[in-house]
């Protein structure tokens, strides 16, 4: 199986003063650009695969992950896998060098990796696999989905669990340093959505810049983290610092 990394998100962007998205170089917090360098194969074809929606805020993120790339491992072509180009998903994804599965709204890139039959598509694909933020969640077999946006807590059809892409058993929740204060519902979103369902379903929880790498039947988690699990919450690792985990 290709090596897979699950990260919290990648740093494309900064915000200037009015809110324009300025693209820079993603840097190397806790090891990352270090490790996709390590992993990396050849340089010929970068694919972002969307996340179901195609439009002007799709098109937006695509264009800042390859500028940012471009500044800091740049490649030779640039595509992506969406509604409009997956007629020719199966070509894409066997010349791709690396797969980055973008981050947005869970259930939304779901249903699309399912519709596409993602699965199967990258089952034997060298390139190595790179999650952005929902992109990783997608990734396990099966995936734990926490509500997210107004309305879903309350809904008492909301899926919560879904197929994934099989490539791990672990579920994450990324960007925790930014969800222990957010409000969803009126509820504490990690105290009264997420710890209810740690008896059920355990999940690692990794700041922005922390991430986690699958390679040769190890699993290392890399930065500030932690477990959610039977409703207690526990660092696991630190900045600048990595651990071996074997089951959550």
């Amino acid at each position: 199986m290709s090596s897979v990394i699950l990260t919290s998100c990648l740093d494309f962007y900064e915000k200037d003063e009015n809110g324009n998205k300025i693209v820079h170089h993603f840097g190397n917090v806790n090891g990352i650009l270090d490790c996709l360098k390590s992993h990396i194969k050849n340089y010929d074809n970068f694919l972002f695969v969307a996340r179901g929606n195609d439009d002007e805020s799709t098109e937006q993120y695509f264009n800042n992950a390859c500028k940012s790339f471009e500044l800091t491992l740049p490649f030779k072509n640039y595509n992506i896998l969406n509604y409009t180009t997956c007629k020719n998903a199966k070509e894409l994804i066997e010349k791709a060098d690396l797969i980055f599965l973008c981050g947005g709204h869970l259930p939304t890139q779901n249903k699309f990796f399912n519709e596409i039959n993602l699965k199967e598509l990258i089952k034997n694909t060298n390139a190595l696999i790179v999650g952005g933020s929902a992109g990783s969640m997608n990734c396990a077999d099966m995936v734990y989905c926490p509500p997210e946006v107004e309305g879903e807590s309350v809904d008492p059809n909301f899926n919560r669990y879904m197929k994934g892409l099989g490539l791990t058993d672990i579920n994450i929740l990324p960007h925790y340093d930014e969800f222990k204060d957010y409000i969803l519902d009126n509820k504490k979103y990690i105290e009264e959505i997420i710890l209810p369902f740690s008896y059920r379903t355990p999940v690692i929880a990794l700041n922005n810049g922390s991430y986690i790498k699958i390679e040769n039947n190890k699993t290392i988690v890399c930065g500030e983290s932690y477990i959610i699990k039977d409703n207690e919450i526990k660092q696991i690792c630190k900045d600048d610092q990595s651990i071996e985990i074997s089951n959550i």
